[in-house]
């Protein structure tokens, strides 16, 4: 046991959740618990070289039956496709993802894609405000166990996931409880593997779910309290992941306040930053976290100031000082300066242009876009496509 690190479980909120340090070394046990017997591992190439798989079949032991380590950024269909085959042709009874976002979404997809034979059409978010033609049921879904890895992306206990179909430049999304996965480990250990750069953009996407959960209009008192103790987590200790990468304290405050973050975020819904990012992602193959880095902190600035006195809260949980003589939107204003530092701090991409897009020819298609996005329903107020192109101008 790690000195100011103390071991714990959670039964079923929204799922089984262990955390601790060397805890990987009981995936087989927890195979066993959900009678399962041929598990294939998901993962991208940078874990299936390292010691994190390692680390993975020792602990899953006898109960692996393969390896899929095709999982790509943004995940093309062609890849869950192709970890599809690889499940049905091994007789998989369970997937087992290793990795950041792209993995876990790689192994909920993978299992929608044989839920439904392929055909993912009815099962799509199309719009704001719209539910998919049809759910699966549990039964229907491989059972899946997460190992997350990075700083944060959450997917472990959330039920929505995403692929990119590339021939159409869009991003298929998914909402369905059965998608999410039975079993959570979180390991200290197996996130100090992480690079300087992933760590960054995860670690800045979970900071965007606590922020954008906060100003939602569906925000409620439990999903605020997750997302503030979240977010205050973040700021101290997302910084030290990268400049300290075998700090495990570090660690499990961000592997912890990401999963927080998304139990906050599927309750009370994210909104504009992350609408556009989907849009980003889709079009551009831009990862989320180079977005919400971007545009995080400006969005503050016009959004905030829905909370009306709870920005207060923010201010003092992310380390900013209050003054009671002072109007409460200049604390918002504090809050998302201190935000802008903490992305100015991190290797990420600063402006729009740095990732190839244009201002004349994209900014205005992105803002169409992100108007159809349907989390932009959870906006605490309307929001207007020039409002999206000024946020966009902003930062190009």
């Amino acid at each position: 046991m790690q000195a100011g690190l103390t071991d714990f479980e959670i039964g079923d909120w929204p799922n089984r959740i262990l955390f601790g340090v060397d805890s990987v070394g009981q995936l087989q046990l927890e195979a066993t618990r959900l009678k399962v017997a041929r598990v294939l591992i998901i993962c991208g190439a940078s874990v299936a070289r390292g010691e994190m798989l390692t680390r993975v079949r020792s602990g899953l032991g006898a109960a692996c039956v393969g390896l899929f380590a095709d999982v790509q950024a943004q995940n093309p269909l062609p890849c869950i496709q192709k970890g599809a085959e690889l499940a049905l042709s091994l007789r998989a009874d369970a997937l087992l993802s290793v990795g950041g976002g792209s993995a876990i979404d790689a192994a909920k997809c993978i299992a929608m894609f044989l839920a439904s034979d392929g055909n993912l059409e009815p099962y799509q978010l199309q719009h704001a405000g719209t539910v998919p033609a049809m759910n699966l049921s549990s039964a229907e879904v491989l059972p899946h166990l997460a190992v997350p890895t990075t700083a944060g992306s959450a997917s472990e206990v959330m039920p929505t996931a995403g692929c990119r179909d590339p021939k159409a430049r869009r991003k298929l999304l998914f909402w369905d409880t059965a998608l999410v996965p039975k079993v959570v480990i979180l390991d200290p250990k197996m996130a100090v593997f992480s690079p300087p750069s992933l760590t960054a953009h995860s670690g800045m996407t979970a900071v965007a779910r606590c922020i954008e959960s906060l100003y939602s209009a569906h925000r409620q008192p439990i999903s605020s309290a997750l997302a503030l103790r979240a977010v205050r987590m973040l700021v101290r200790s997302l910084e030290r992941c990268i400049a300290e990468p075998m700090n495990l304290e570090a660690r499990a405050d961000c592997q912890i306040a990401s999963l927080m973050s998304g139990i906050a975020a599927i309750n009370a819904m994210v909104s504009m930053v992350h609408a556009i990012c989907h849009t980003l992602g889709g079009r551009f193959g831009m990862q989320h976290g180079a977005g919400h880095a971007m545009l995080l902190a400006p969005a503050m600035r016009v959004l905030l100031p829905s909370l009306g006195s709870d920005q207060l809260e923010l201010l003092a949980a992310i380390g900013g000082e209050t003054r009671n003589d002072a109007p409460v939107d200049s604390a918002g204003l504090s809050a998302a300066q201190i935000i802008a530092d903490l992305a100015a701090a991190l290797p990420l991409p600063r402006r729009l242009r740095d990732c190839g897009i244009n201002q004349h020819q994209d900014l205005e298609d992105i803002s169409i876009a992100a108007m159809s996005d349907y989390m932009m329903a959870s906006a605490p107020r309307p929001i207007s496509r020039a409002e999206i192109v000024s946020l966009l101008s902003s930062v190009w």
